[in-house]
């Protein structure tokens, strides 16, 4: 078994034989024109296998990879129930997540051309054969120097192609999160409101839908609060985040863990020689306890692992022959360290943030309304703050209570429960000099 952690190009995976859960019954849904579907937003915690998806649907609707259906999707149940839409489009990759954000507006407006300027490239070079607009397009490229200008170039060049755009944007708030966690309100503010680049951005995409040029967008990241400080500058598309349709569109199933346990055992003949590594139930039940737990819709009935920390912890079985002696990936506790400063750093008051972690830690959840649109102003509310958290993937759906039409928010596995007891901690320490050795919560959860 080849275990892809880390891996996000849909392409490779599939090539080179890699584990891989198929997400592809759900394209029919995403192109329902019953349901009105056509620019769609898809938020997720960190870690939960987002980017790959966002990989197979750029597979899957370019036009240029026509050629390439039956290799990448063989075996697949889109193979066999292709939608109409397959192969339609002229597909643009967007991912910001290497847009620069600790060297000033100057840095972060260049990296966030350069994160448009390359994929548009790269479009135009593969389609400069079959459309001339795109090969002129190509040869004055770097001329343009403002993102909105660019991609409003490119709208252009499509429609007088005859044909349609599909943008992808993988982690659009990526690097508003890292302005917002750094404390640089002030930067994020300015190109977010009023003229701010992005802000300008995002409307000449939104135009482009009305002018025709644009024809699919499909957006995602981890919370509402980029694209609601955007406001009317795009307020176009459908949040499919919390429909129980979607519930399962990321992330594993208990039914895909299962089949990478075994698919495991059965390729490892030495964790087969230690009883302890071997025990098929006791593997699923420690995968369930640290890592399960996500449900995205009040009226979802399936659970949904993290992807990600479960790729995590096989690679470090069949690598060390032994548990990971941290269940909890480095990469991924960075990431949500870096994204809990947000609420730190909002305007929430800390005996509020206080009083919310604490009633989260001792009751294991806490009763509130979910918030779906808020800025970063916003945060300083408790609802806002609790619904923060939630998309965080600090807190899920829990079990509702018969007699409540208030959410129950609760903690979703043993992983998060740590990092809660680590931020807790670290807030005592900061507000009242109290040190709380977090070393053993975990146990102890």
């Amino acid at each position: 078994m080849k275990i892809p952690y880390g891996m996000s190009n849909f392409e490779d995976v599939r090539r080179e034989g890699f584990f891989y859960v198929d997400k592809t019954p759900f394209l029919p849904r995403l192109e329902s024109a019953e349901a009105g579907y056509r620019h769609l937003l898809f938020l997720r915690p960190r870690r939960m296998g987002k980017s790959l998806l966002a990989s197979m649907l750029e597979h899957y609707y370019d036009l240029s990879r026509a050629d390439r259906f039956d290799d990448l999707f063989r075996g697949l149940w889109i193979h066999e129930n292709p939608t109409p839409e397959r192969s339609r489009y002229l597909v643009l990759p967007l991912d910001f997540s290497a847009v620069a954000t600790d060297r000033g507006t100057e840095a972060l407006l260049r990296t966030f051309l350069a994160a448009v300027r390359e994929p548009v490239y790269e479009l135009c070079h593969r389609y400069r054969a079959r459309f001339p607009e795109m090969g002129e397009l190509l040869d004055h490229i770097r001329d343009h120097r403002d993102p909105e200008e660019l991609i409003g170039a490119l709208i252009t060049a499509a429609q007088l192609a005859g044909q349609k755009l599909y943008i992808i944007i993988d982690e659009y708030d990526n690097f508003a999160n890292r302005l917002l966690s750094d404390g640089a309100q002030d930067l994020y503010e300015s190109i977010v409101h009023r003229t701010g680049f992005v802000r300008s951005f995002y409307a000449r995409l939104k135009a482009g839908t009305k002018s025709g040029g644009i024809g699919r967008i499909f957006i995602t990241g981890v919370s509402p609060i980029l694209l609601d400080d955007l406001s009317s500058g795009f307020n176009i598309v459908t949040h499919i985040s919390h429909r129980a349709r979607f519930n399962t569109l990321a992330g594993f199933t208990h039914a895909d863990v299962e089949r990478a346990v075994d698919e495991l055992l059965a390729e490892s003949d030495e964790l087969l020689s230690d009883p302890r590594l071997a025990d098929r139930r006791g593997l699923l039940d420690t995968l369930v306890k640290y890592y399960d737990g996500y449900r995205f819709a009040v009226k979802a009935t399936e659970r949904i692992f993290n992807s990600d920390m479960v790729l995590y912890f096989l690679q470090q079985l069949r690598e060390e022959g032994a548990y990971p002696r941290n269940m909890l990936d480095v990469n991924v506790r960075t990431d949500y360290r870096r994204l809990q400063r947000i609420g730190a750093l909002s305007g929430a008051g800390a005996e509020a943030r206080r009083e919310v972690l604490e009633t989260i830690l001792s009751n294991g959840h806490v009763d509130s309304a979910l918030v779906e649109q808020f800025g970063a102003a916003s945060l300083s509310s408790r609802d806002q703050l609790i619904s923060f958290l939630y998309h965080l993937g600090m807190l899920t759906f829990g079990e509702q209570p018969p007699d409540s039409a208030v959410p129950r928010l609760a903690i979703p596995n043993r992983v998060i429960r740590e990092l809660q007891w680590e931020h807790l901690a670290h807030m005592l320490k900061e507000q009242d000099d109290v040190t709380i050795d977090t070393a053993d919560m975990g146990a102890a959860a």
